[in-house]
């Protein structure tokens, strides 16, 4: 099969945002599974066309050529992708899977042959779709991720929608606790406290070989990615009580009110006592563990073949038809 994926960045060297990486295993996922892959970037950036695993990636400017030379069977792009609609107009009558990754303010799914969705809270977020849908966690490669745990207590994030605001409160009240906060991407950090130390993303297991215990007093989370990341190395997980994050971490996790910060001290403090640490530490590894990463990327290839094959059928697009949840 031949497909077409359009993208905002791709590649290792990409800003390492959740839909990202999210979009970037799918892709190497189809290419092991014997798909000729063919990737538009919609974010203006220099260079020419460059193989990468065997994914040619072609910048903004290239992307008639990429339609003309991909020739796809399918096409892959995300919601919220300005740049997209042009490309997906060009390529000719091709059933199309739209990756919504976010609880967007903009919920116009438009008309796509199948639409994918990490968690049943982002799935619920656009009401008004009624075309076909299949959810699936994203895919969380462990070898990526599985780390020996270190001593501070994370953020990963530097926003408010991340929870910026609840570190900095948390801090203030735990000064003997040392704190990190991993800097979003062109983010400006403000936040003075001595215990807290801010670093620039980089490998993720440089951030959990740091981590002891991860906080996630997000405001909103369609997935709860990092939270999973997290626990495969058997790090506790204190989160807001968001049903996206509730998808991803289950019983695992420890859920706290964003605002509650007296509950939130609490938990760090009761985490320091070695056998709270040790059975929060076993919940998490175990829970992770259970998440099939193979099958994950299985379920996606097999939904792609899916629609190649329809569209084979009809000559034409697939048209949007009861949404069907997996």
């Amino acid at each position: 099969m031949r497909v077409l994926v359009i993208l905002p960045v791709y590649g290792q060297g990409a800003l390492p945002t959740g839909a990202f990486v999210t979009s970037y295993e799918y892709v190497r996922g189809l290419v092991a599974a014997g798909h000729a892959v063919d990737v538009v970037t919609t974010i203006k950036e220099p260079g020419d066309v460059r193989v990468e695993a065997g994914v040619r990636v072609w910048p903004l400017r290239y992307w008639r050529r990429a339609v003309q030379a991909s020739r796809p069977e399918l096409l892959v792009s995300h919601h919220g992708d300005r740049k997209a609609p042009r490309i997906v107009a060009q390529s000719g009558r091709v059933p199309r899977l739209l990756m919504v990754h976010g609880m967007a303010d903009d919920r116009d799914l438009g008309r796509p042959s199948l639409a994918w969705f990490p968690s049943q809270a982002c799935r619920n977020h656009y009401p008004a779709y009624r075309g076909r849908a299949v959810v699936l966690p994203p895919p969380i490669n462990p070898v990526l991720y599985r780390t020996t745990p270190g001593s501070m207590v994370t953020l990963n994030g530097s926003t408010t929608a991340k929870g910026a605001d609840v570190l900095a409160a948390v801090a203030e009240a735990l000064p003997d606790v040392q704190f990190l906060m991993v800097r979003a991407a062109g983010h400006v950090v403000d936040v003075q406290a001595p215990n807290v130390t801010v670093a620039d993303r980089t490998d993720p297991r440089d951030v959990y070989a740091r981590t002891r215990v991860l906080l996630m007093p997000s405001t909103t989370e369609s997935y709860g990615r990092a939270g999973v990341e997290a626990m495969l190395s058997g790090i506790p997980v204190l989160a807001a009580p968001l049903p996206g994050i509730r998808e991803a971490l289950g019983a695992a996790a420890t859920y706290i009110p964003r605002e509650d910060t007296a509950r939130w001290v609490r938990e760090i403090r009761r985490l320091t006592d070695p056998a709270a640490y040790a059975d929060a530490s076993a919940r998490s590894r175990d829970h992770a563990e259970r998440l099939d990463y193979g099958a994950n990327l299985s379920e996606f290839e097999a939904a792609c073949r899916s629609l190649r094959l329809s569209g084979r059928r009809s000559g034409r697009a697939v048209a949007p038809a009861p949404a069907v949840h997996r």
